[in-house]
């Protein structure tokens, strides 16, 4: 298994007058999960469309094994589920399959009742069924890095635990940057943690950490 490390750095991101992140920081790599907590509006999702190039920022460092990468072609090396929606509401699941060079029929072995799904366009779905083939169309897309910003989402809990399982699997040999609201989830997918408060992006040791950063009450 070839070894890869990303590192996204000194994130800056004003909107006006307003700092929202002043020292945006993550890493990751092959063979880890990394959980990113913050509150809501702490910058968690500006700090992913910086580095995918989605959103205009002040500053934004990303590079992999120490060589800088052109945002204009990241989506080579990083595949990313962003908060909302990825599939068009009109396209055909099986066609977002197709674009992603993902094998519809492997993920219907692991989840049987997307067998009548095949044809149907994603307005035909809920949300949380659409949210479970986003992720695993993401997941399973050939990448050695993935992005995923709030995956648990409108997933039901029946497939929580489908959903914790399949980012541990592939977290075996990727890496994997997961942020969302479910603390307990990501605390027992990710192998190391950050927290971004006041603008800034730190490691978390301990629950201690979390407290004084103001994502965990005492």
């Amino acid at each position: 298994m070839d070894k890869h490390k990303l590192i996204v750095d000194s994130v800056v991101v004003r909107f006006r007058d307003k700092t929202v992140l002043s020292g945006g920081y993550i890493t990751s790599e092959t063979g880890m999960v990394t959980g990113l907590l913050g509150r809501n509006g702490a910058g968690k999702s500006c700090m992913f469309r910086a580095l995918m190039g989605g959103l205009k920022v002040e500053n934004v460092m990303v590079s992999i094994d120490g060589k800088q990468v052109d945002r204009k072609i990241i989506g080579r090396s990083i595949k990313y589920l962003p908060q909302g929606r990825l599939i068009p509401e009109g396209m055909r699941l099986h066609r977002a399959f197709e674009l992603y060079g993902v094998n519809y029929w492997a993920f219907v072995n692991r989840v049987p009742k997307y067998s009548r799904h095949y044809d149907s366009a994603i307005y035909e779905l809920s949300g949380g069924e659409a949210r479970l083939a986003e992720l695993y169309l993401v997941l399973m897309s050939d990448a050695p890095f993935y992005i995923l910003d709030e995956p648990f989402t409108l997933v039901d809990p029946v497939n929580i635990e489908e959903v914790k399982a399949l980012i541990r699997e592939r977290g075996q040999d990727h890496g994997i940057i997961v942020t969302d609201h479910n603390y307990d989830a990501i605390s027992t997918v990710a192998d190391n943690l950050f927290v971004i408060s006041d603008g800034y992006t730190s490691p978390v040791q301990s629950r201690d950490d979390l407290i004084r950063h103001g994502y965990l009450r005492p």
